[in-house]
């Protein structure tokens, strides 16, 4: 059985696990060439390369994610 979590809530944690698991794949170093930081230092956006390596585990933590939550509207 699921647990139902709203949906921004799965997502927020979806993205927050993805990011971890990237900067802990890469390192300080590699990670900190796979983002840029914009507007003053305030936004952190990422290279093409750290998207797609950010699209990937994204991916995966929801295939992940989905077999103990469920996305409540």
């Amino acid at each position: 059985m699921a647990i139902k979590i709203s949906t921004p809530t799965f997502l927020e944690i979806q993205s927050q696990l993805a990011d971890w698991l990237m900067s802990s794949e890469l390192g300080d170093d590699g990670y900190s060439e796979m983002v840029e930081m914009k507007n003053n230092d305030r936004v952190l956006v990422y290279t093409d390369e750290g998207q797609d390596i950010f699209n990937n585990y994204y991916d995966d933590v929801e295939s992940f994610l989905l077999k103990y939550f469920e996305k409540e509207d």
